[in-house]
């Protein structure tokens, strides 16, 4: 018996096989594992089919981790940044203030 959609249709929701099977075999798991708590959540269908019509369809997605790592090491470039402005904005805010006191002091 053959799962629908095909593996042509699959290939080309994910960028190799191994990301696929990872998939498909991990959300299958988690129907699998829906249905032993709710008997009707899936219907007669089998884990795996619903999982592969899901890739299919858009509802089933995945990110790299090292995308997620990327992710987070430039939020940390950013924040870092923005701490460092932050910081010399208020060194340059008390230094214009300091000026302003020697001025009134001169006076």
């Amino acid at each position: 018996m053959m799962i629908k959609p095909g593996i042509s249709e699959l290939s080309k929701c994910v960028d190799s096989r191994y990301t696929l099977v990872t998939m498909a075999a991990k959300r299958a798991r988690m129907i699998g594992e829906a249905r032993m708590e709710d008997n009707e959540a899936f219907g007669d269908e089998k884990p795996v089919s619903v999982a592969a019509d899901e890739i299919v369809t858009g509802k089933v997605g995945y990110v790299r981790s090292e995308a997620i790592e990327r992710a987070k090491a430039w939020e940390d470039e950013k924040a870092a940044a923005i701490l460092s402005m932050s910081a010399n904005e208020t060194e340059s805010d008390n230094q214009t203030e300091e000026a302003v006191i020697e001025e009134e002091d001169a006076e």
